[in-house]
């Protein structure tokens, strides 16, 4: 299929990647193990799948994980929310299962060690397997799994138990790529993805994570190809940190977020450093978002993948950023760190009702080893759009993004029933794969033409 140009579309851009991605969940995602029958490390074998189908970017997802904090969802999350919320961050160690769950070890000298080992591991295999682009996000998640991590408030500076997010996460990772990346290779340093609530309370300390990685990367063997910044998730970019009544549609949630932002503005002003935080903004080399809008089930098209950026933009512009203005900017870059079409309901264990509430719930996915019971794309309507919509975001991407915006990369959240690729090891059993081989085909033809003028 050929993407249709629409009469508004942008002079001609390089078109940018759609690629894979593998998401470090713990300790044992970095550690060696019998995979289909060869023994390799997961991030190794995603990586290679990823290369298979001739990528050539390629996203890490760095995961290590708070305890402590608020529980019982959004409501409760913005009302205690607080710098005291997290007790101590913990590395996921499933090797240490119990009938509730895993084990978490606690982040000592040893565990951050062989934490870094790990990384070092993973992004080596990345980088000595040829792609050109590598994408490093980090991230912290819940290890209860009951709070978003947008939601939580804390200073990536400051110690909890002991230890700051940067000792345990920006750190590691950062010294992990000094030592085996290539000044060939681009690297986005995400110092965040998805922690608004983090980034609004404290946009000074990540004002000071981005200025000491971009000059602790500089020096080792990344040299200028680094650009180090942070993403959002397309709305509730601010961790829900003033109240929002809940709406159904994006035109519903943008009058809601005008009206709440003026009710609230002199508690939001008391606050919050509005000045610092445009200021992190603006010294960013490189923004992205979590791209997991709702979709329209008809109407879809490709200029439909601007909506999540237009979103960001829209309730940035209230707290004084000017989101279109910077990714115009050409020394910025702007990403989608993460883009995905999940196909499942909010449980995570079952496929959606019905094709509106898949559409207008992309986030939600499937995380089981491949099996037929649970893989949404066995029902032909659910596949016939999994092909629409991945059409349409290859003919937006194949542009390099809209007028409003210029996409330099994006990147699927490469894991069970979002994995349209099938690079994760859980994606692909004796009874088949989630992925698309006609999509996967569309992507190689767009890596093809990557980095190339389009006309």
């Amino acid at each position: 299929m050929k993407p249709r140009i629409m009469a508004f579309w942008p002079a001609p851009r390089p078109a940018a990647e759609l690629s894979n991605s593998f998401i470090i969940t713990s300790l044992q995602d970095l550690e060696q193990q019998n995979i289909h029958g060869t023994f390799q490390t997961p991030c190794e074998y995603a990586v290679r799948r990823a290369r298979a189908i001739g990528g050539k970017q390629f996203s890490i997802v760095v995961t290590a994980y708070w305890q402590g904090g608020p529980r019982g969802g959004q409501k409760r999350a913005f009302k205690n929310g607080g710098p005291g919320g997290v007790q101590n961050w913990a590395f996921k160690d499933v090797s240490n299962a119990y009938s509730e769950g895993f084990g978490f070890l606690k982040p000592d000298v040893n565990n951050i060690n062989r934490w870094k080992r790990g990384l070092q591991g993973c992004f080596r295999s990345a980088i000595l397997s040829g792609f050109t682009g590598i994408q490093i996000l980090n991230h912290v998640d819940d290890s209860l799994h009951t709070t978003w991590r947008n939601l939580i408030d804390f200073d990536p500076l400051q110690q909890y138990g002991g230890y700051s997010y940067e000792d345990v996460v920006v750190r590691p990772a950062a010294d992990a790529l000094r030592t085996v990346t290539r000044p060939s290779t681009k690297v986005w340093f995400m110092v965040m993805g998805e922690m608004g609530r983090s980034l609004f309370r404290h946009p000074g300390s990540y004002m000071k994570l981005i200025s000491k990685y971009r000059g602790t990367l500089a020096r080792g063997k990344v040299g200028a190809n680094v650009k180090v910044g942070f993403a959002l998730h397309w709305n509730k970019v601010c961790g829900n940190c003033f109240f929002m009544p809940y709406t159904r549609t994006a035109q519903q949630y943008n009058a809601t977020y005008s009206k709440a932002f003026a009710d609230q503005r002199d508690y939001i002003k008391g606050n919050y450093d509005l000045g610092t935080l445009k200021r992190v903004f603006e010294i960013a080399d490189v923004l992205g978002i979590s791209h997991y809008a709702p979709m329209p089930t008809d109407e879809l098209n490709f200029a439909s993948f601007e909506l999540p950026f237009m979103t960001t933009a829209y309730e940035l512009k209230f707290w004084g950023v000017n989101l279109k203005g910077l990714v115009q900017q050409s020394s910025k870059d702007f990403l989608f760190s993460e883009v995905g079409l999940g196909g499942a309901q909010p449980d995570g264990r079952s496929t959606a009702a019905d094709l509106q509430s898949l559409a207008e719930n992309v986030e939600n996915g499937i995380w089981a080893v491949y099996n037929t019971a649970q893989d949404p794309w066995q029902r032909q309507d659910f596949r016939d759009y999994r092909k629409k919509w991945f059409y349409n975001l290859l003919g937006f991407l194949r542009y390099g993004g809209s007028p409003n915006v210029k996409i330099n990369a994006a990147f699927v959240w490469s894991v069970g029933s979002f994995d349209v690729a099938g690079v994760h090891p859980i994606s692909t059993s004796s009874q088949g794969s989630y992925a698309d081989n006609e999509i996967v085909g569309w992507m190689k033809r767009l890596s093809a033409m990557s980095m190339r003028i389009v006309t």
